[in-house]
C-alpha cells in the first residue's frame, strides 16, 4: 500500500496539481518511462546493471519527502556547508527504504541502487545532474546513499537523497537497470516515479460483449490504488459519465441493461483515498469499446434426414428473437440464407442431392424495433443427405432352418443389404439383398444356433450405391415352426382328439392338458403323428390342451413355440 508518512502540506498541494493536470490517456506499459511505478509503492525487483552484472532481488518504497522552504531548513539544519539555493533553485529531500532480498553478494552498497549524479530523471527522459547533493552531519546521518550498505537478507534499510535543482525541473523520475535483453544485449529499465500526487494508471484493458444486453470489461490490476472509476460514453469522444466504483483487487466489472448493437466506450481511472478522505486519482486508461451482441448458438450440427434432407440443430441462445441458416457447396464458398425460425432451435433443409456434402453456418438475431440485430456465426458444419436408417428391424425364427429378417420401408431407397454374424460383434457378411421388399428370410441355417443381423438401405445415385447407416444389431436362432391348425374335439363321451398340421422338420409333437384355461399343463403324449386321441375323461367337463413341435439336434429336443390353446368336453 502507498506509505501515509506525506504531510498534509504535501498531500494538499500535490492533490490540487492531480487533479488540474490529470493526462486523458496512458497507453504504455506500467513501469516505462510514460507511465512509471509510483516509489510510494513498495516494490521487489531484479537489480542488473550489465552483462557482466550478476543479477540481484532488491525491495525499494519511499516514504517521505520535503522541497522547497521545508527540505531548505532542513537540509541547512543537517549541514550549515550545505549550499543555499539561488532564487530559481530548490531543494527536494527524498526518504526510501531499500532492501536487499537476495543475490550472490553479502552486500550492495545503497548507491547501487539509486545514486543522485546518475538515476534521477524528468518526465520527459532528460537526465537530472544536481547542481549540489545534501550532506547530513545531524539526524539523518550516516543514513545517505554513501552510508552504511545494504546486508543481503536484512531488514530494510532508510535512506536520504537530497539534491539541489532548478525550480523549474520536474519532480524526479528514477530510472534503475533491471536486466539485460538477451537478444540484443541492451539494458532493461524499470521507472519509478516520485511524485506523491500519481497513482499507476490502468493500461490495459479490454471490453467483450458477455451477452445481447450487457458487456464485460476487464482490466490488469494497477499497483498501490483503493479502487477504479468505470466511465461510460456512447461515442469515442463524446462525454463519459461515471456509472460505477469497483473497489481494489477486483479488475473487472460487467454493464447490464443495455442495447442491443449499439457500441458503448469505455475507460478506466484509479484512485486512492487518505486517511483524511482526499482522494487522488490516476491518469484514464485508453479507451475501449464493444457492444452487446447474442452469443453465437453452442453445439452446432447438422446430420441427414433422408436420402434429401439434411437436419440442422444448435442450441438456443439467451434473448435471441430467432435464428439464421446460412448453406454453402464449399467451406469456404459463397453462403445463402436458407431457412429462418423464431424460437425452434432446429432446421430441416429439404430438396437436396443424395450424397452432396452441404455445408451450413447458424446465427442468432434478435429485433431492435423493426432491425435484426445479429450475433456472429457459429463454426461452419456439414453433412451429405443419405437414406434414413430402417426402423423397426427385426428377426425371428421362420422354421428350423430359417431366419426371417423385416424392417420400415425407407423413403427413396432402391434396396436394402442384409448382413449376418455368428456373434454380435464378430464380422458380419451380406447375406441377401432385396429392392422394394421390407423382409428377408435366410434359409440353411442350424437349428437353435444364434445368429446376428444388421442391415442398411441404399440408394442409386447413378451407378453408385449410397448407403444409409446400418441398424442396431437384432439376433435370432432358427427353431421349429409352431403347429398350425391345432384343434381338440369330442372323439366319444370318455375321450376327446387333438389334430394338427404337419412342421416341417420336426421330429416329433408333444400334447400338454389342463382342466383350465390359465391351469397348469401337464405332459400326456409325445408323437410322430398329426393326431392324439386322450381316453379315459370324465364326461361332460372341459378339458384344455396346448402343442408344440420339436427337432432333435443330437441328444437335445428343441422346442417350437406353443400353440394356442384349445378345448372340448368329452
Amino acid at each position: 500500500m502507498r506509505n501515509s508518512k506525506v504531510t498534509i502540506f504535501l498531500l494538499s498541494f500535490f492533490f490540487l496539481l492531480a487533479v488540474s493536470l490529470l493526462p486523458e490517456k496512458a497507453f504504455a506499459a506500467i513501469g516505462d518511462r510514460a507511465t512509471p511505478y509510483s516509489a510510494w509503492d513498495y516494490h521487489e525487483f531484479t537489480l542488473q546493471k550489465s552483462s557482466s552484472d550478476t543479477s540481484k532481488v532488491v525491495g525499494l518504497q519511499q516514504f517521505d519527502m520535503y522541497f522547497g522552504e521545508d527540505a531548505n531548513d532542513i537540509i541547512q539544519t543537517e549541514d550549515g556547508s550545505n549550499q543555499d539555493p539561488a532564487a530559481d533553485e530548490q531543494w527536494i529531500l527524498m526518504g526510501f527504504d531499500m532492501s536487499y532480498i537476495s543475490g550472490p553478494e553479502k552486500s550492495l552498497m545503497r548507491a547501487d541502487l539509486i545514486r543522485s549524479d546518475y538515476n534521477f530523471y524528468t518526465k520527459s527522459g532528460e537526465k537530472i545532474t544536481p547542481i549540489a547533493t545534501a550532506s547530513f552531519t545531524d539526524q539523518l546521518a550516516g543514513l545517505d546513499e554513501n552510508g552504511v550498505n545494504l546486508d543481503r537478507e536484512a531488514s530494510a534499510s532508510e535512506v536520504w537523497y537530497g539534491i539541489l535543482v532548478k525550480k523549474s525541473a520536474d519532480l524526479p523520475v528514477i530510472r534503475i537497470s533491471t536486466g539485460v535483453n538477451q537478444s540484443t544485449g541492451a539494458i532493461n529499465y524499470k521507472w519509478f516515479t516520485t511524485d506523491p500526487s500519481y497513482l499507476e494508471p490502468v493500461v490495459t484493458s479490454k471490453a467483450t460483449a458477455s451477452s445481447y444486453n450487457s458487456i464485460k470489461l476487464t482490466w490488469t490490476p494497477a499497483t498501490g490504488v483503493d479502487g477504479y472509476d468505470i466511465y461510460r460514453s456512447t461515442s469515442s469522444n463524446g462525454t463519459f459519465t461515471k456509472i460505477t466504483s469497483i473497489a481494489d483487487p477486483t479488475a473487472y466489472y460487467t454493464n447490464t441493461g443495455l442495447n442491443t448493437g449499439t457500441t458503448y466506450y469505455y475507460k478506466i481511472q484509479t484512485y486512492f483515498t487518505f486517511d483524511n478522505g482526499e482522494k487522488i486519482y490516476g491518469a484514464f486508461s485508453p479507451v475501449v469499446s464493444a457492444k452487446p451482441v447474442l452469443a453465437v448458438p453452442a453445439s452446432p450440427k447438422a446430420a441427414s434426414a433422408s436420402y434429401s434432407s439434411i437436419k440442422t440443430s444448435w442450441t438456443a441462445v439467451s434473448g435471441a428473437s430467432g435464428y439464421e441458416v446460412s448453406r454453402a457447396t464449399s467451406s469456404t464458398g459463397t453462403y445463402s440464407v436458407v431457412g429462418n425460425t423464431t424460437t425452434a432451435t432446429s432446421l430441416t433443409n429439404t430438396g437436396l442431392s443424395t450424397n452432396k456434402v452441404y455445408y451450413y453456418k447458424i446465427r442468432a438475431y434478435r429485433m431492435v424495433g423493426t432491425t435484426k440485430v445479429y450475433g456472429g456465426y457459429t463454426t461452419v458444419v456439414s453433412a451429405k443427405p443419405i437414406p434414413s436408417v430402417p426402423t423397426n428391424f427385426k428377426a425371428a425364427s421362420a422354421s428350423y432352418s430359417s431366419i426371417k429378417t423385416s424392417w420400415t420401408a425407407v423413403s427413396g431407397a432402391s434396396g436394402y443389404e442384409v448382413y449376418r454374424a455368428t456373434s454380435s460383434t464378430g464380422t458380419y457378411s451380406l447375406v441377401g439383398k432385396t429392392t422394394t421388399a421390407t423382409s428377408f428370410t435366410n434359409t440353411g441355417l442350424s437349428t437353435n444356433k444364434v445368429y446376428y443381423y444388421k442391415i442398411k438401405a441404399y440408394r442409386m445415385v447413378g451407378t453408385t450405391k449410397v448407403y444409409s447407416g446400418y441398424t442396431t444389431v437384432v439376433s435370432a436362432k432358427p427353431i421349429p415352426s409352431v403347429p398350425t391348425n391345432f384343434k381338440a374335439a369330442r372323439y366319444s363321451s370318455t375321450s376327446i382328439k387333438t389334430t394338427w398340421s404337419a412342421v416341417t422338420g420336426a421330429s416329433g409333437y408333444e400334447v400338454y392338458r389342463a382342466t383350465s384355461s390359465i391351469g397348469t399343463y401337464s405332459f400326456v403324449k409325445t408323437t410322430t403323428s398329426l393326431y392324439y386321441t386322450n381316453t379315459g375323461l370324465t364326461k361332460g367337463r372341459t378339458y384344455y390342451y396346448k402343442a408344440r413341435s420339436y427337432k432333435l439336434v443330437g441328444t437335445v429336443k428343441v422346442y417350437s413355440g406353443w400353440t394356442a390353446v384349445s378345448s372340448a368336453r368329452p
